[in-house]
């Protein structure tokens, strides 16, 4: 968070790592947007989080928004899909490749950028959103990419920053037994099918930022207003379900949304007014959003 911190290799994000994972999936790999039922439940989670990021955008309902660190391009699809000019940027151009095909295969209108988030190629104002998933804890600095997203907004424009701490506890402490045992599993359905094996995955560093951290950070950045709160109350149940995330058969990846939309009706807990929000340290992910 300190601008003055050391150079270490996450002081820019886990580039390389991202790369290299990238080009490990093959080019027929669909992104995470879905316009009717969600074939999985990483699909069915953006579905909530762009109704949740809606709510916050209030009144702001059409003009440019940018994805930073867009890899697939999985949020910027569903802002265009609702009309906004979609601009995707990533440092990583097999991302970018995917996120093209995706986009031309649903129809869908986008700008991909090669750049670098911690110097954006726009000017001041640029946008009338500015949405990250991901990506803020792959940094050891939090404050250069955070102060460039704002820079880029317009005077009424909103930050949404959706970041995936490091955390020994949360809700997806829940899944550990059961995601234990289907990685036992799918170690024994490799070995008699080598072609389901899941490409190794590259490490990533990932940072213990809370949420207020970046509130204290935005405090100073000239917005007029901002929060926090937890998104993503049900835990992931896969046998790889980091990064990239692999689903599991669709049948059981069905019976799961079916059991998390019963368990979403019955979610009580909803500090930003919707069932797919909770207390921060319940969320596995929480949202930081501002509006300049």
């Amino acid at each position: 968070m300190n601008p003055n911190l050391p150079d270490d290799k996450f002081r820019g994000g886990s580039v390389a790592a991202f790369d290299e994972s990238w080009a490990a999936l093959p080019a027929s790999n669909r992104y995470h947007f879905a316009r009717h039922e969600p074939a999985h439940q990483v699909q069915f989670a953006f579905q909530n989080h762009f109704r949740v990021f809606q709510r916050v955008l209030g009144e702001v309902r059409a003009g440019r928004a940018l994805e930073v660190g867009c890899g697939r391009g999985s949020m910027a699809a569903f802002f265009a899909d609702a009309g906004f000019e979609a601009v995707m940027l990533d440092t990583s151009r097999p991302a970018l490749e995917l996120a093209r095909a995706n986009f031309l295969q649903d129809g869908l209108t986008g700008q991909p950028e090669i750049a670098d988030a911690l110097r954006l190629p726009h000017p001041d104002g640029s946008f009338d959103v500015v949405v990250s998933i991901g990506l803020f804890e792959h940094f050891a600095d939090i404050a250069a990419p955070l102060r460039e997203q704002v820079r880029v907004l317009r005077p009424g424009g909103v930050f949404l920053g959706y970041v995936v701490p490091e955390r020994a506890l949360s809700v997806q402490t829940l899944a550990a037994p059961l995601n234990a045992l289907l990685k036992i599993e799918h170690r024994w359905q490799t070995r008699r099918d080598p072609k389901q094996a899941v490409p190794r995955k590259a490490p990533l560093y990932r940072n213990a930022y809370r949420a207020r951290a970046y509130l204290n950070l935005l405090d100073g950045m000239g917005v007029s207003g901002r929060g926090a709160f937890g998104m993503f109350p049900l835990p992931m149940v896969s046998h790889s379900p980091s990064f990239p995330f692999t689903p599991m058969s669709p049948a059981r990846e069905a019976r799961l949304m079916r059991l998390w939309r019963t368990l979403l009706r019955l979610n009580p807990a909803r500090p930003g007014g919707d069932p797919w929000t909770c207390p921060e340290w319940w969320g596995l992910a929480f949202l930081v959003w501002a509006r300049k």
